[in-house]
């Protein structure tokens, strides 16, 4: 996988979390050093923008079903549902 195939990954992605379901929209990745980027996208309707790094080398080696799953738990951890 290729760090640009992680955009239309991302982008479209719905996650369903505290009984809502949320979209992910506006991916946007930069390159950190060269080990690592960083990932950010906007959760459609929200004002939730979750941000992760993640170490090249794991991205590259993912598939996209492992760099789905990644993004989707980590938006899931990041909602607080009380």
């Amino acid at each position: 996988m290729t760090i640009e195939d992680l955009i239309p990954l991302t982008n479209g992605l719905t996650v369903t979390a505290c009984g809502s379901t949320l979209v992910c929209d506006r991916a946007r990745i930069t390159q950190v050093r060269d080990d690592a980027i960083d990932m950010m996208f906007l959760m459609a309707g929200t004002d939730f923008v979750p941000r992760l790094r993640l170490l090249r080398q794991r991205v590259l080696e993912a598939t996209p079903e492992e760099v789905t799953k990644i993004v989707r738990r980590v938006v899931k951890s990041a909602i607080d549902c009380r």
